[in-house]
């Protein structure tokens, strides 16, 4: 009876404990909630990554996703907007690893690191069961900037 307690106890109830999603806007934080879910649905490994490297999900006005420099992973309103879940889980991978370089003390050239973290975003890419073309084109421009 006692293993039972345990593993209920240590057992998540939903939801990714580690990543807390401030609460904002008209549901941001379950279209934040359905982009984890995506990415521990189609690659595990790149999930298990995001979790070490991001313990908060904020939202805010820039005109472009961040991160804090720590473990945060900040949101455009207008990455929201688009409408897509996929978009959503390529901001969080992209940041999330980000915050995994700069945690490890992985010092590249910013075009490099940006380069890398776009062909981590195409390596989900190619996962996902008939991603947007609109994210595929977005995803091979950067990559190409980058070079």
């Amino acid at each position: 009876m006692k293993i039972w307690f345990w593993l209920l106890l240590l057992t998540p109830l939903g939801g990714y404990s580690q990543i807390s999603i401030d609460k904002a806007g008209d549901g941001w934080h379950l279209k934040i909630d359905s982009a984890l879910s995506v990415i521990h649905q189609y690659d595990t490994t790149k999930f298990q990554l995001l979790n070490t490297a991001c313990s908060r999900v904020q939202f805010w006005n820039g005109s472009y996703s961040t991160n804090d420099g720590d473990s945060t992973v900040i949101v455009a309103v207008k990455d929201v907007n688009l409408g897509s879940i996929n978009n959503l889980a390529l901001v969080l991978l992209h940041e999330s690893l980000h915050l995994y370089l700069m945690d490890r003390g992985v010092e590249l050239l910013s075009k490099d690191e940006e380069h890398l973290c776009y062909r981590y975003e195409l390596e989900f890419l190619k996962k996902l069961p008939g991603p947007e073309p609109w994210l595929i084109n977005h995803v091979v421009e950067q990559i190409q900037a980058t070079k």
